[in-house]
């Protein structure tokens, strides 16, 4: 099966770039809806999740959200395969960042920048599209994935333009180095967390999240941005970086570690009652929350 998936990634490397966006969009519509309704893929799961975060919307409401959901993933895979084609140029036409120059202002500072995004729009074009357009590489946490030929395909793109991909399972130390070394690193903070991270309230009260970013900007004195793009009807990107200020905490504390987490969660909130259908709906991300 390893073998197959990998074959049919590589196809889908050589073959989607040949086609013209426009008409890749018009594909992935198509198999959206087909995804919804023929092979319904973790659709359980997303409709679980989003009675839980919005139990006053309608089924049908859902219903739609996650259709929604299928075809924005569909979006991130075509638009990944095609990234490599794109020129600086390219990237700044599509996407919309208003305040680009923040990301220099903070490295200016010298302790470092942590740039935190979540599974919302296509967050794969987000760091390899922006880093080019600050000229200056991130260094990208990542989940490596259980297909390690896949895992392999997958970053020879996100690196291709200078991008780093740092291992999640043995990341501490490097992080701290950079970041000592005044780089930039970038994660997703939206991911399910073991149960013994930080709690903070996401929809629901009490949901296990990662603290990785907080810890670090506590620790290092690291500046803190948050953004996620969001897409718009022609299919260019609108993106804005909230900057997070973490120095009006004093230490690590517990109680501080959840605080700064749960100011860069408010603002995924925000942006997810926006648009509902850019999250990733389909990842477990209550599993270890107590619903009854």
């Amino acid at each position: 099966m390893n073998f197959l998936v990998y074959v049919l990634f590589i196809t889908l490397e050589k073959i989607i770039p040949l086609f013209p966006l426009s008409f890749l969009y018009f594909i992935v519509k198509l198999k959206g809806h087909l995804f919804y309704y023929l092979m319904p893929i973790r659709k359980k799961t997303a409709f679980s999740n989003l009675k839980l975060a919005f139990p006053e919307k309608s089924n049908s409401d859902i219903l739609k959200i996650i259709k929604g959901c299928y075809v924005n993933v569909l979006t991130v895979i075509a638009e990944f395969f095609y990234m490599k084609k794109f020129s600086k140029d390219d990237l700044f036409k599509i996407i919309k960042l208003t305040n680009l120059e923040l990301i220099d202002k903070k490295i200016k500072q010298g302790k470092g920048l942590i740039l935190i995004s979540a599974h919302y729009g296509n967050w794969e074009l987000t760091a390899y599209g922006v880093s080019q357009m600050c000229n200056m590489p991130f260094n990208v946490i990542v989940k490596e994935q259980a297909n390690k030929k896949i895992d392999e395909r997958i970053n020879k793109i996100r690196t291709g333009k200078e991008n780093k991909m740092i291992d999640m399972k043995d990341s501490l130390r490097t992080i701290l180095t950079l970041l000592r070394e005044n780089k930039i690193i970038a994660m997703l903070g939206d991911q399910s967390a073991p149960i013994e991270n930080v709690k903070i309230d996401f929809f629901v009260k009490d949901v296990p999240t990662f603290e990785g970013a907080a810890r670090f900007a506590l620790k290092t004195g690291a500046a803190v941005l948050f953004g996620v793009s969001l897409r718009n009807e022609d299919n260019t990107y609108s993106l804005t970086l909230h900057e997070i200020n973490a120095s009006k905490y004093k230490d690590s504390s517990e109680e501080n570690v959840r605080a700064l987490t749960q100011e860069h969660v408010n603002l995924l909130m925000e942006y997810i009652k926006q648009r509902p259908d850019h999250w990733l709906w389909f990842h477990r991300r209550f599993k270890h929350v107590r619903t009854g």
